[in-house]
């Protein structure tokens, strides 16, 4: 077997459907990609990056566990060169704004890919209502916590009309909403004192502060649900 996988791309191997033929984008040292096809949940899979280190890493790691022939390596931006057998696409520690990029610059690349995931650990609202802006709904979503650092593990499924998603679901996530999970909870409580020492610091724009008064109330709204208020 490879190199075990961290708690964040676990999550994402786990939202991996089974049978996928995945196209990891960002794929760095194709840890995941080897690591679904070794326990036999994939069989196939694209590794991409647009670096030489990276690509040459993918390369070595790839030949180490005998994958040759089941793990395409392409030094390539994006998703401009993914194959048309590829059904899911991964785009994970990149950044999630810099993932909508990449996902915007080649929608005719989508056609055939059934799920999306990515992990942003900020920018979740703009992530959230635009790769659902291309077609899809939010299947799942699951959250983590390493380093420090949440991550949110959204996987899009491609849909017939793109969902209307409402304020607070865009901002804290509609299945993480339903489930109320105890990391969730934390997170909300977190991000309720951020945006408090914000409505106590500098005035802020009148715009911006009732934007950040609304998310204050969401996030109370949420932890009173919870339990947690």
């Amino acid at each position: 077997m490879g190199k075990k996988l961290s708690k964040r791309l676990q999550a994402i191997a786990d939202s991996v459907p089974a049978g996928a033929f995945l196209a990891d984008v960002g794929s760095d040292h194709a840890y995941l990609p080897i690591s679904l096809i070794q326990s036999g949940k994939i069989s196939y899979a694209q590794a991409i990056d647009n670096k030489m280190g990276p690509f040459l890493r993918m390369k070595a790691n790839v030949a180490e566990a005998r994958l040759e022939s089941h793990i395409v390596l392409s030094r390539s931006d994006g998703i401009s060169d993914i194959r048309p057998d590829v059904n899911c696409i991964v785009l994970a520690g990149i950044g999630g704004l810099l993932a909508c990029d990449l996902l915007e610059a080649h929608p005719e690349k989508l056609p055939a890919v059934s799920h999306i995931i990515v992990d942003p650990h900020r920018d979740l609202r703009s992530v959230r209502a635009r790769v659902s802006a291309l077609g899809y709904e939010i299947e799942d979503e699951r959250m983590v916590r390493e380093d420090k650092i949440y991550y949110s593990i959204i996987r899009f499924k491609k849909c017939a009309v793109p969902p209307r998603y409402s304020d607070e679901q865009l901002n804290f996530g509609p299945k993480l909403i339903e489930r109320m999970e105890p990391i969730f909870l934390d997170f909300i409580e977190e991000q309720r004192k951020k945006v408090n020492v914000l409505l106590n610091g500098p005035a802020l724009p009148k715009e911006r502060r009732a934007y950040v008064l609304r998310v204050y109330r969401s996030c109370s709204k949420l932890l009173k649900q919870g339990g947690r208020l």
